[in-house]
């Protein structure tokens, strides 16, 4: 798996799940670092996820179910 693809949120989500401590993403990649699990330069290439909009096409824009929410809109 690339390193790219490791996904803070999830780590984020847990640490805080199972220790109530809600730490930021640069403090996450710290310690992932300091317990080896990744190194420095895996640390530095990690893309803090958005949105998924750049992995996915949006194939729902331009769909009959949008076009007819937005003609619902129009008639109010």
């Amino acid at each position: 798996m690339s390193t790219t693809q490791i996904n803070l949120h999830y780590i984020r989500a847990a640490i805080l799940a199972n220790t109530g401590v809600d730490l930021g993403f640069e403090e996450i990649k710290k310690l992932l670092v300091e317990e080896k699990l990744i190194t420095q330069s895996q640390a530095s290439k990690i893309k803090i996820l958005k949105n998924y909009n750049e992995y996915y096409d949006d194939y729902t824009t331009g769909r009959s179910s949008s076009s007819s929410g937005s003609s619902n809109k129009e008639k109010q």
